[in-house]
């Protein structure tokens, strides 16, 4: 390890530096490129009403609503959202890999671990 390293290491150890000017902002710290709103409504994405479709290098935030409460996993990016109902809930995120990855639901309200697919984000080459 190089000695500017160890330094800065020693010095995010005493708390001279913070965690994010070592290692980069936080993902949620990101100002996104775009916000899409997500709704859902007797347990299906009503809007948008196909797949979400973005570009590769984007940041994006998936803004959530729904009338029931949920758990949702972006398979892909291994990012987990709780949603209370009535309330938005947001994941935001740099699109770093391209493909068709499924938002699935692991519960509603109370009820058990689920994987159905909810919902797909498309990530496109630039």
């Amino acid at each position: 390890m190089s000695l500017s390293r160890k330094f800065a290491l020693g010095l995010f150890a005493v708390g001279g530096l913070s965690p994010s000017a070592l290692f980069g902002p936080a993902t949620a710290q990101m100002t996104p490129d775009q916000v899409i709103e997500m709704h859902i409504e007797d347990r299906e994405i009503i809007a948008p009403e196909q797949a979400t479709q973005i570009t590769k290098g984007d940041v994006i935030e998936l803004r959530w609503t729904s009338e029931e409460a949920v758990a949702l996993h972006l398979h892909g990016y291994d990012i987990e959202v709780e949603i209370i109902a009535g309330e938005p809930a947001s994941m935001v995120f740099e699109a770093h890999a391209t493909g068709r990855f499924p938002v699935t639901v692991h519960g509603w309200g109370n009820e058990g671990h689920g994987h159905d697919a909810l919902t797909y984000i498309e990530v496109y080459p630039r």
